[in-house]
């Protein structure tokens, strides 16, 4: 067997990365402080328009059509910084859209990845429940809708 790198499915070309290691930034607010424990909701999907064709019965055409970005969830620890609420309680009466950027980064800390979600705006905001018997960590969620997602890979 060879043990040429190029030809080798553990190339280190092909690195993968910690999910646990990310940045969040907002470009049009400012968040003092808190660092996010979690983010979900990357996804993009394209609807399909099925159109049967007349006469045509061993097939159905399948058409792409529009397509729909999930929305991103953001969650962290409670802290003293309200920018999130503040932004959110506002977007109630005027929305003021920024472009959320997320950042994965490497095992030494230096940009991998980047995606823009551009418009972005919070839908729903949620604390989590409070419990005197309880030793987790009171966290906030935050909901965040967007007008698109641009990928961006960062050079090593």
């Amino acid at each position: 067997m060879p043990t040429d790198s190029k030809n080798s499915l553990a190339s280190t070309r092909n690195k993968v990365h910690h999910a646990g290691l990310f940045k969040v930034a907002f470009q049009g607010i400012t968040v003092e402080e808190g660092y996010f424990t979690q983010v979900t909701g990357f996804s993009s999907q394209t609807d399909v328009l099925e159109y049967p064709e007349g006469g045509q019965n061993s097939f159905v055409h399948r058409l792409p059509t529009r397509v729909k970005q999930g929305n991103i969830t953001l969650k962290r620890g409670v802290v003293s910084d309200a920018a999130l609420l503040e932004w959110y309680q506002m977007a109630v009466v005027q929305v003021q859209p920024v472009t959320l950027v997320i950042t994965l980064l490497s095992a030494s800390m230096q940009p991998v990845k980047v995606w823009n979600f551009v418009n972005a705006y919070p839908i729903k905001w949620s604390g989590s429940d409070m419990n005197a018997s309880s030793t987790e960590v009171l966290t906030e969620t935050l909901e965040v809708a967007h007008g698109g997602m641009t990928v961006q890979a960062v050079a090593a």
